[in-house]
């Protein structure tokens, strides 16, 4: 399914298989004016030396246009199966960047992203001057986690470097950097084995443990409409996140296990009683990107999903010692040959089960993780000189999400390990889940200084 020309001015590729599983998932929320899962990622930048001068509200419509040059794929958009890319002409660029790229004045990233309209057929950026901040938003078939970062990157990158006149960029050249499917990068054949059948049926197969499991409490009645994402965000100090890290180090833990083993453990302290002697069931997540060949493991396809995870279950009378052994042992396990060979198969059974689900199935309400680890192997702290430049400082990420579920975005970035807890303001109150962050730092601090 690679891409291929319809004409001089387009082209066109077949929508892979784990994207199709994602935009699934997205499209459930189209209704409501909706895109579930749509990613967002913020910056909060400080201009250095004389760029405090410039208008950076042009620079910065500027380097977005450039990085469509570079990354054309955040301007690829799907209709129907296939995935389109239209080259564009000086009329078109401009159009595409006005629809792309807004400058709000008297709001904060997280007041947009709270906005319950999120549907755009291409990825878009947000400046806010009032806070400094930048909002990378695009949808989650697009990109993943670290895709999304090293999107941004790219982009502060292209503001931090001298003004580039970018109507003289050799348009049409482009088109060698749309981004491949995982399927295409990964070179998984069209015609599965016997072996990548029977892996991809255990892969869905474990989306069961999900049923019967432990669920934090919504008391928002089951008729009630989704609102808008909201977040809970915390910041351990950097000697705290200093704690963590030789803590772990010297129990033989990673991080991210730890900070899994504590997010059950708050799924479990905001469960209702009649949940506490259920499973935590919750996601093992990988990036493809360094177990593809080059130059699929580097940052040129930033823009496409190269993610995957299965569903992994805690019982509830396990020790936090054992689940943090459990879910590093599973981590630790990385993506096999076999595992890769077979999530062609893998994804289309995902399609198959939610194209199964009844109209109206509930949703889950437990608390999810995803983890990016240490931010700055995809983010630099600067960009440009101390002379003109620019200071990336806090960094967040997370889904919009349209359901009862929630998610908990774990990472480092200068030093600060971070939690981002993102729900749905309609579902769930913001005590609540300010709670549910604070019950996971106390919890990893605690178990790890115990």
């Amino acid at each position: 399914m690679p891409w291929s020309p319809v004409n001089d001015k387009k082209y066109e590729r077949a929508v892979g298989e784990n994207e199709t599983f994602i935009k699934i998932l997205g499209d459930a929320s189209h209704p409501l004016n909706r895109e579930h899962w749509s990613i967002n990622a913020v910056a909060a930048i400080t201009p250095l030396g004389s760029f405090a001068q410039e208008d950076l509200c042009l620079v910065l419509r500027d380097a977005w246009k450039a990085l469509r040059f570079h990354h054309p794929t955040i301007a690829a958009y799907i209709v129907d199966e296939r995935y389109v890319y239209d080259v564009p002409d000086g009329v078109a660029l401009e159009k595409w960047a006005s629809e792309t790229f807004q400058v709000i004045e008297d709001k904060t990233a997280d007041e947009v992203i709270a906005s319950t309209a999120t549907l755009c057929p291409y990825a878009t950026v947000t400046y806010l001057p009032q806070t400094g901040e930048v909002l990378l938003h695009t949808q989650h078939w697009r990109t993943d986690g670290v895709g999304v970062f090293i999107l941004l990157d790219e982009f502060l990158a292209l503001v931090a470097q001298s003004p580039v006149d970018v109507s003289s960029l050799p348009w049409g050249e482009e088109t060698a950097r749309l981004a491949p499917s995982i399927e295409e990068a990964a070179g998984i054949s069209l015609n599965p084995s016997e072996e990548d059948k029977r892996i991809g049926q255990q892969c869905v197969a474990s989306f069961g443990h999900a049923v019967g499991a432990v669920g934090t409490v919504s008391r928002a009645p089951l008729e009630t409409q989704p609102g808008g994402t909201r977040s809970a965000r915390l910041f351990f100090t950097e000697e705290e996140t200093k704690t963590v890290i030789q803590a772990c180090k010297s129990q033989n833990i990673s991080v991210t296990s730890a900070v899994h083993a504590s997010v059950a453990a708050a799924n479990y302290a905001l469960a209702g009683p009649e949940d506490q002697k259920k499973h935590y069931t919750s996601t093992i997540r990988y990036s493809f990107r360094r177990f593809l060949p080059k130059p699929y493991s580097g940052r040129e396809y930033a823009s496409t999903i190269f993610t995957t995870g299965w569903m992994f279950p805690v019982s509830a009378d396990s020790s936090w010692t054992e689940r943090a052994r459990a879910y590093h042992d599973e981590y630790h396990k990385g993506l096999s040959p076999d595992f890769i060979s077979a999530h062609r198969e893998y994804a289309i059974g995902l399609c198959n089960l939610l194209r199964s689900l009844p109209v109206g199935a509930p949703s889950p309400t437990d608390v999810d993780i995803s983890s990016l680890g240490v931010l700055e192997n995809f983010v630099a702290r600067e960009r440009g000189t101390a002379e003109r430049g620019i200071r990336i400082g806090q960094l967040s990420l997370g889904l919009d999400m349209v359901n009862r579920q929630c998610g908990c975005y774990v990472w480092t970035f200068r030093d600060q390990l971070c939690l981002n807890l993102v729900y749905n303001e309609a579902f769930y109150d913001k005590a609540s889940m300010d709670s549910f962050i604070e019950i996971v730092k106390d919890s990893l601090l605690r178990e790890l200084t115990s």
